[in-house]
């Protein structure tokens, strides 16, 4: 959605965005000021808020001079406690393939116009599977008032320790790996890791994927599973002011493989491996433990990135 009311004690904001998903600043509701807005979006920025503030009975921003000047900084300046952003980034405005096409552009400026391929290929496989699960995420029609009981994030940075061995890691950052998608449901979270291989194959083994001249460790995604798992039981205690989750929700490590032949007799074990055609009737295989007040905590701890730093 463009705008979105985000209320924490002592702060009632309007977050706005575009349809790229590019954040466009939030409106303070209570002074009526907005921050954080690019100079050549205050326009478009006052728009989307109006409309917003037209749809929920409350007076709309008078002009654009209602936002705030951007503060102005001298040279080395010193950072606040806590650094220049004590807060927490919001993942859920994080599109499908967040931050690859950045990543593909550096690479083709760098090293010539092919390099971008791989880039390019999972920010495709990444689009195709949140489209294949879309009819999960998307509000039923016969439940109207009530949101979708699946809750998907994108390109999650999560903090992880590398094993000795381990491939590497799907990050420039080291001690950094980017989820792919975490989609939090009704069976619990589902964290999805998207192989494109557009008209290859891949052989499906006990330990690993053959991905037609190399390999992705099955045993490498389990222990993100593992990780991830302990993250959220621990946000969702500190959420209610508890020591322990004493019923976590339950974690499926997945890979999605899109655009090619699935092949071999491995069986894997904790580690679904699936085409997108079948993917969302095996998602909802899974069972239906979980409520749709359960989804929503757990989406509210997942989407924010404190939640995965170290």
């Amino acid at each position: 959605m463009p705008a979105r009311r985000k209320r924490r004690p002592g702060s009632d904001r309007l977050y706005v965005t575009s349809a790229e998903g590019l954040p466009l600043g939030h409106l303070d509701l209570v002074s009526r000021v907005a921050h954080d807005v690019p100079a050549g979006y205050r326009e478009r920025f006052t728009h989307e808020a109006n409309a917003w503030l037209w749809e929920n009975n409350l007076p709309p921003m008078a002009s654009p001079d209602e936002i705030a000047p951007p503060a102005a900084l001298g040279a080395g300046a010193a950072p606040p406690e806590g650094g220049w952003d004590p807060g927490w980034e919001d993942l859920a405005l994080h599109r499908p393939g967040h931050g690859l096409i950045e990543e593909a552009a550096t690479a083709r400026a760098e090293r010539g116009p092919e390099a971008d391929r791989p880039a390019r290929l999972r920010a495709d496989g990444q689009h195709a599977v949140a489209e294949a699960v879309a009819k999960l995420t998307r509000p039923p029609t016969l439940r109207r008032g009530r949101g979708a009981r699946w809750r998907i994030l994108h390109s999650v940075p999560m903090a992880f320790a590398e094993a000795p061995g381990d491939a590497a890691q799907r990050s420039s950052t080291p001690g950094l790996v980017t989820l792919d998608h975490v989609l939090i449901g009704p069976p619990g979270l589902f964290v999805i890791e998207v192989v494109n291989i557009p008209g290859g194959r891949v052989v499906v083994e006990d330990q690993h994927l053959d991905l037609a001249g190399s390999s992705l460790d099955l045993d490498r995604h389990r222990r993100i599973g593992l990780e991830v798992a302990d993250r959220v039981s621990v946000a969702l205690a500190r959420a209610v002011g508890a020591t322990e989750t004493l019923d976590p929700p339950a974690v499926h490590p997945m890979v999605a493989v899109v655009g090619a032949i699935l092949s071999g007799g491995g069986r894997p074990r904790g580690v679904t491996v699936t085409r997108l055609g079948p993917m969302p009737r095996l998602l909802t295989a899974f069972g239906t433990p979980q409520s749709d007040q359960a989804v929503e905590q757990i989406h509210d701890v997942a989407r924010r990135s404190v939640t995965w730093r170290p």
